[in-house]
């Protein structure tokens, strides 16, 4: 019996293309143009690691074990007319470029992924590095890899992908805002934060203001779960 495609959005939430390049957007094969975009998953995960960033290596998952599992779903999406997939996964929790690469060009759907750290899950996913690296220390890590390729690769981000706790936000989740809107500055990319309730999404906007960057560069990700809009 063939597999049923079951489509859950997490969030509604548009790109925006590469400042400079106003009708395209940087996919994991290279830029295309806005109109072809087509049908598009706005918030997927093709591949994910739970294990944390302490115990995190690519060498925990077979690339051509998960590149055979993927496949035929994306295979699905391309029948039931996906065009794109913007994959929200960040580094430490299973982002894999040459992966993406690979499953993009066989499927024939564009991939979008992204630079950033994800800090929800009170900092689980974070690298040591993150907590003693000055904002701008890791903004130009972020710049690097929209300049020169993710981890050697050829495949650039298309976004920002950053996550902070619930509540106020802490000196590291003020730390990654301020990483993603100095990035911002510098490639024109939009941030997606994983946010969720209103509080820290109105302080990750009101930094951003400080820093003249206008709130629709920030994608409020997760929005739903905030009840009293």
């Amino acid at each position: 019996m063939k597999k049923q495609l079951t489509l859950i959005v997490l969030s509604f939430f548009a790109f925006k293309p590469v400042s400079g390049q106003h009708s395209q957007v940087m996919s994991v094969s290279g830029n295309i143009s806005v109109s072809q975009l087509g049908i598009s998953l706005s918030h997927e995960h093709l591949l994910v690691d739970f294990i944390g960033a302490d115990k995190y290596s690519h060498n925990r998952w077979n690339e051509d074990a998960a590149f055979s599992k993927i496949l035929p779903y994306l295979e699905e999406a391309k029948e039931a007319g996906v065009k794109t997939i913007f994959d929200c996964t960040p580094n430490y929790l299973g982002r894999d470029p040459k992966l993406l690469l690979r499953l993009s060009k066989a499927s024939n759907i564009s991939i979008v992924t992204n630079t950033g750290l994800y800090g929800g899950s009170d900092n689980k996913f974070l690298p040591a590095y993150a907590f003693s690296e000055s904002a701008d220390q890791l903004a130009k890590q972020w710049i690097d890899e929209f300049e020169h390729g993710i981890a050697g690769s050829s495949v650039h981000p298309g976004f920002i992908k950053i996550s902070v706790n619930p509540g106020s936000l802490t000196e590291i989740s003020k730390k990654l805002i301020l990483a993603a809107a100095l990035t911002h500055q510098a490639t024109g990319l939009t941030i997606a934060s994983h946010t969720g309730p209103a509080i820290p999404a109105r302080e990750q906007i009101e930094i951003l203001k400080q820093h003249d960057i206008r709130p629709d560069a920030f994608i409020w990700v997760h929005a739903q779960n905030e009840k009293q809009l």
